[in-house]
């Protein structure tokens, strides 16, 4: 058995934020991370506007002056550049702030951090703590007893859309036309080619790292999680049309994909009386507890924020905090342009060129990033089209994911259904009449 005073539950960009100040303010408390990965890879990234030194600013990968929005069709199709005086946007390699934390967490004598290693089970002892069950190899460590413990861990939640994305990092020897996506190398290209189709809204996310060398990512919101094939067929579809894929003579550096959870909605029995709360002593962290901005998925920021709040509390002797409460105003603007998305994903692409034309990019910034005044949210609201975001003002969430649950079970069924149907067809002998086509109709697309 293990005691500690405090255990991190989840080694990723939260966990170790949290360690890594800990460690750097030479806590006595003895702390401990549980992480499942066996290492740390180069497979995501960060990015974020900045206003001057950070923590990490020695570690950024590349930085904008400009950032732009286009629409599809070309440099003269929507395509709006915006800069802030004072702030750049920056691009974080999350493989180079893992190892700045490990670095930061071996050298500390009190702070230890378990690879490979899962945390089952979490629950109250009698007399007071908490008691962590683990699939350690070493069954003498298998069980951890903590004054207190900070979860990270992902937990099951719908969500109003998802973004999906699946990116590239290539060496393209200056094949890239970034004037055609009305962009230069000083320009962060955070929406450009938005379009929508019978599946939903699209964009592609383009940072050019240097003359010949390029993050380019596909993305789509969409109403449930999309499948990593498909993403990675429709991003190297992309490169292609920008013309550096592979078979143009573009080299893939690296890759990275993942899905956020944009607006979660938590389970309904979560919110029913008698549901099981967490033991005292437990705070949620991460994008489960509120790290990722609802409607952005915006998250680095904020949990280096968090991250430092916690600590300071620790340090003091204090329990652990959790994520600040989202501002009232800011959750409800959210929820009514997540809906109206949702509802209207034909006109995405209006909505977001709207926005980058109409609101000054001060206003825009400081929206994207928590730090709108109400002057901004005036802002916002009069830049876009109001009866779709009028309709949007009844909170529908439950129905709407309720909904997509349901057209994921007929997709699903369908799908058996066209399983089974060759099998069926065969012992018959006979080719599927038009009538036959009628009842059994092709699954819909995922």
């Amino acid at each position: 058995m293990t005691n500690v005073d405090l255990a991190i539950l989840g080694g990723g960009a939260a966990g170790l934020a949290l360690a890594r100040r800990l460690a750097a303010a030479g806590t006595g408390l003895h702390v401990i991370v549980i992480e499942p990965r066996e290492r740390y890879t180069d497979d995501r990234s960060w990015g974020f506007w900045s206003r001057g030194a950070h923590d990490h600013s020695a570690l950024v990968t590349a930085s904008w002056d400009a950032w732009s929005w286009q629409s599809d069709g070309g440099a003269r199709s929507g395509s709006v550049a915006h800069t802030t005086p004072g702030a750049r946007y920056e691009l974080l390699r999350a493989a180079d702030v893992a190892a700045h934390a490990l670095a930061a967490i071996a050298s500390s004598p009190s702070v230890e951090l378990r690879l490979g290693v899962h945390a089952e089970r979490v629950e109250a002892r009698a007399g007071g703590g908490l008691r962590i069950l683990t699939d350690d190899r070493d069954a003498a460590h298998r069980e951890i007893t903590a004054r207190w413990v900070v979860d990270t861990r992902p937990r099951p939640a719908d969500a109003l859309l998802y973004q999906c994305f699946a990116g590239s990092e290539v060496q393209h020897g200056g094949r890239l036309d970034l004037a055609a996506l009305g962009m230069t190398t000083g320009t962060a290209g955070l929406m450009t080619g938005m379009t929508s189709d019978a599946d939903g809204f699209g964009f592609t996310y383009v940072l050019p790292l240097d003359a010949t060398t390029a993050l380019v990512e596909w993305t789509r919101f969409s109403g449930h999680p999309l499948p990593a094939a498909r993403l990675a067929a429709e991003r190297d579809a992309r490169l292609a049309a920008l013309g550096i894929a592979p078979a143009d003579g573009g080299v893939v550096v690296r890759e990275e994909a993942g899905t956020l959870r944009m607006g979660r909605v938590e389970p309904p029995d979560a919110a029913e009386p008698g549901a099981a709360a967490d033991p005292p002593g437990l705070v949620r962290a991460g994008a489960a507890g509120g790290a990722l901005r609802d409607a952005t998925g915006y998250g680095f920021q904020r949990i280096e924020r968090w991250a430092e709040a916690c600590a300071a509390a620790l340090l003091r002797g204090e329990p652990p905090v959790a994520h600040p409460e989202e501002p009232w105003a800011r959750r409800q603007m959210d929820r009514i342009f997540l809906q109206a998305l949702r509802a209207h994903p034909e006109r995405a692409p209006e909505f977001f060129t709207a926005l980058a034309r109409r609101v000054p990019a001060a206003s825009l910034m400081r929206f994207l990033t928590d730090a709108a005044r109400p002057g901004d949210l005036a802002r916002i609201i009069l830049a876009l089209p109001k009866l779709p975001f009028l309709a949007e003002i009844p909170d529908r969430r439950r129905a709407l994911v309720a909904r997509a649950t349901e057209e994921r079970a007929a997709m699903r069924a369908a799908a058996r259904l066209a399983r089974r149907r060759p099998t069926e067809s065969a012992g018959s002998g006979a080719a599927p009449t038009r009538s036959t086509r009628a009842r059994h109709p092709q699954p819909a697309r995922a």
